[in-house]
């Protein structure tokens, strides 16, 4: 009876091991190599498929043209040759995930947001300002840059809506102090004058229109017989009673300037705190701990500005 035992028995006692077969390789070297269009892998000249990705080839098919080891991959397709290095800044270099060049393009997130490390900002490396600004870079570093080469600014919605809060935030500490201080001090004044002169005046106006302090004013009589009555009032109460309105237009000025300007006053804060650095360390390791220190945000000031803010909403609320 033929069995395999006997088939392999000259096999039996030598120092045998067995192992699978070695699949051959579809291309060797020397032989005539035919370039996958998509992935770049080497086939055989009469592969009908890509052993690498299952392509179909075209017999007699053209070579693939271009700089790549692989040969030039598809523009649609966004794929670099077989065995190619990953190259972010090619505007085809996506590598396939898992083997598969069909499979769904990765998204990379770029933190200097397409701005060269190396290129300047006032003399100073686009790295090294990111390494100061370490929070959202990917949106200041093409404003800073942006601003330098053409002159071209933004508007800060965030620096816009919390002032002075947003430059301390930003440790911008010496220009938010004082826009911090001013805001603080205008809200301090409307508050007393609407409380102690504005309200007093107003309230006394109302009840001699018959009209309630808690209600609004619903016909144009009434706004007409409002103002007639202002108008009598003297020079001094006049001004007390449009003094909280007058507050209001100048903070939101200030604010407008801050939002404007907000980007500008960070980007050359950023550079000068950079170069600052440079001069005052020597050692490469220093300054880069120093960047890390002195840069990016404070998060505990920015809290205790929000309270402070809450509480001071809640008093002239009260």
């Amino acid at each position: 009876m033929f069995t395999l035992q006997s088939l392999f028995s000259d096999k039996h006692g030598a120092s045998f091991t067995w192992s699978p077969p070695q699949e051959k390789e579809a291309w060797q070297e020397g032989e005539p190599a035919k370039r996958c269009p998509r992935c770049g892998c080497p086939n055989s000249e009469h592969a009908l498929f890509c052993q690498h990705c299952g392509l179909p080839l075209a017999a007699g098919g053209q070579q693939n043209p271009g700089g790549y080891p692989g040969g030039q991959p598809q523009q649609n397709g966004g794929f670099p040759p077989y065995g190619a290095p990953f190259n972010p800044n090619a505007s085809n270099g996506f590598p396939p995930q898992n083997g598969f060049p069909d499979a769904q393009i990765p998204f990379i997130f770029d933190p200097m947001g397409g701005v060269n490390p190396n290129e300047p900002i006032d003399d100073v490396p686009a790295g090294d300002v990111a390494k100061l600004v370490q929070n959202n870079t990917q949106y200041y570093l093409p404003v800073f840059m942006n601003e330098k080469k053409f002159g071209h600014n933004r508007f800060n919605f965030s620096a816009f809506l919390f002032t002075g809060g947003w430059l301390l935030y930003r440790k911008l500490y010496k220009i938010g102090s004082i826009v911090t201080a001013v805001m603080l001090a205008l809200h301090l004044l409307s508050f007393y004058v609407s409380l102690n002169f504005a309200g007093p005046i107003f309230e006394t106006i109302m009840q001699q229109t018959g009209i309630s302090s808690d209600s609004l004013v619903t016909s144009y009589d009434q706004a007409l017989k409002i103002w007639e009555l202002i108008a009598q009032l003297p020079l001094d109460q006049v001004l007390l009673c449009f003094l909280p309105s007058f507050i209001s237009i100048v903070e939101f000025v200030i604010m407008l300037v801050v939002g404007f300007s907000g980007n500008k006053w960070y980007s050359r804060h950023c550079t000068r705190k950079v170069k600052q650095i440079r001069e005052e360390t020597q050692n490469t390791s220093e300054a880069a701990v120093r960047l890390q220190e002195e840069g990016g945000v404070n998060t505990a000031l920015a809290v205790s500005l929000v309270i402070c803010y809450m509480i001071l909403l809640y008093i002239s609320n009260f």
